[in-house]
């Protein structure tokens, strides 16, 4: 019974250790393709198991499916992909990028405005912005997501950059040139200084990535640069912009205040995770890490032959790695959410416009018979025209009763007078959704409940 019992067992390791004989890595170009190469052959030189195979999947699209349906195992890839693929495939991040800063595996997104300035996140409506580039993390992807998520941005249709040119006054979006965008998305952008490649996604576009838009702010054409929590210090420290000073630019808070440029800890729009490499469910991140972490060991600034985080003699730039990694960690939790943080799965969330999403039913709060009729008639017109969600009204004996049945999320909506909107904020922690406008001044407004927006 022993004997046979032990030969369970090794008929058990021998089947683990086939299983992961090979780690299949998913390439986006020929480019990472041919660092995957060379990194595979690093490997097989330093005796690294299991071995690392290279694949081309051709795009990160393809490869996070590709992984999905074991045709690969493994690639790195940013929070927005990391988000995409855990919600579409399941997908989990099991080793991170460090890129050797004091906040480790992580930076910060941020909004910038001059010291005198009087923008706050809650007044940016009618604003001129200035942003690294469209479906960029920090300069698009985050205010925008959390200005939708949150109800500050109204959208219409899943039109995001729609949306955003009728919320900002101007804005410099380089790489929103393309046809089909807003023309005020480029209105703020400058080209070369000769008026070519204008509004591109490219270093000649002068306000293009972090220190293009906070140039942007500089200058004079923006009001408040969306930018990572380094891009103020880097470029005030005497090698950018030198005449500037760290204490003439403030942070826009989430919380509606303004904090110095050295708050961004706690003045933030959102923390944004590293780059993580991802795989499924069936494979074990520790085997991952084990490989690369070894690697590493042998292949971070100490052997010349192969060089993990360096892609310049591939012709590119952060090629399988970002060429700023110092160092690679295993994540314990893992999940795309708990990795993501809920104040990137916000943002991320006010950009995913899946009408999934949205409530059955927009509950309107009413104060009279007549308000009863009206809104019955508002909630039929809405129907016959498929708007979504669909209207249902609801009586309350008082405007106070309906802030409190808001507050405890019975009901989703109300108008309110100007001297009662003090109050639902005050004493019910309600936000206006909406103002009515007559004559050149606001009468009132939708109040809604401000983590349901």
């Amino acid at each position: 019974m022993r004997h046979t019992a032990c030969f369970f067992a090794l008929l058990l390791c021998f089947h683990t250790a086939a299983v992961l004989s090979l780690l299949r890595w998913c390439t986006v170009s020929d480019q990472e393709l041919a660092k995957c190469s060379d990194m595979s052959k690093a490997f097989s030189r330093a005796n690294i198991v299991p071995e690392l195979a290279c694949v081309n999947g051709g795009s990160t699209i393809n490869c996070t499916s590709m992984i999905n349906r074991n045709l690969a195992d493994a690639m790195t890839v940013d929070g927005g992909v990391i988000y995409q693929a855990g919600k579409e495939y399941g997908l989990k991040p099991v080793v991170a990028e460090a890129y050797g800063q004091d906040v480790g595996t992580s930076y910060y997104a941020v909004a910038v405005v001059k010291a005198n300035s009087n923008l706050t996140i809650n007044r940016l409506r009618g604003a001129k912005t200035c942003h690294t580039g469209i479906n960029r993390t920090a300069g698009w992807n985050i205010p925008v997501g959390l200005l939708l998520d949150s109800g500050r941005m109204p959208m219409m249709g899943c039109n995001v950059t729609k949306a955003v040119s009728e919320y900002f006054k101007a804005s410099c979006v380089p790489g929103a040139s393309e046809s089909g965008h807003p023309a005020s998305l480029c209105e703020l952008c400058k080209g070369d200084g000769t008026g070519q490649s204008k509004c591109e996604l490219d270093p000649r576009e002068e306000y293009y990535d972090y220190m293009g838009a906070f140039r942007c702010l500089v200058d004079g054409p923006g009001e408040v640069a969306f930018v990572k929590h380094t891009t103020v210090p880097e470029a005030t420290d005497g090698q950018a912009l030198s005449s500037w000073n760290l204490e003439e630019f403030q942070l826009l808070c989430r919380d509606g205040s303004q904090a110095a440029v050295t708050e961004w800890r706690t003045c933030h729009l959102a923390r944004v995770p590293a780059h993580a490499v991802i795989t499924r469910q069936d494979v074990a991140g520790s085997l991952i890490f084990g490989v690369l972490n070894q690697g590493q060991q042998r292949f971070n600034g100490g052997d010349p032959s192969f060089q993990m985080f360096d892609s310049a003699a591939y012709g590119g730039r952060n090629l399988l790695f970002k060429d700023s990694t110092t160092e690679l960690v295993p994540i314990m939790e893992q999940t795309y959410q708990a990795w993501l943080g809920d104040e990137y799965l916000h943002a991320m969330r006010g950009l995913d416009c899946d009408p999934k999403r949205l409530p059955e039913f927009l509950r309107w709060c009413v104060l009279s018979t007549e308000e009863i009729w009206k809104c019955s008639k508002m909630a039929a017109v809405f129907k016959s025209q498929n708007l979504k969600p669909e209207v249902q009204c609801v009586s309350a004996q008082s405007p106070e009763q309906c802030m409190e049945r808001i507050q405890k999320r019975d009901i989703d909506a109300v108008v309110l007078a100007g001297k009662d909107i003090y109050t639902a904020g005050k004493t019910y922690g309600l936000v206006p959704a909406a103002a009515e406008h007559y004559a050149g001044k606001n009468t009132g407004a939708l109040c809604q409940n401000h983590s349901a927006a």
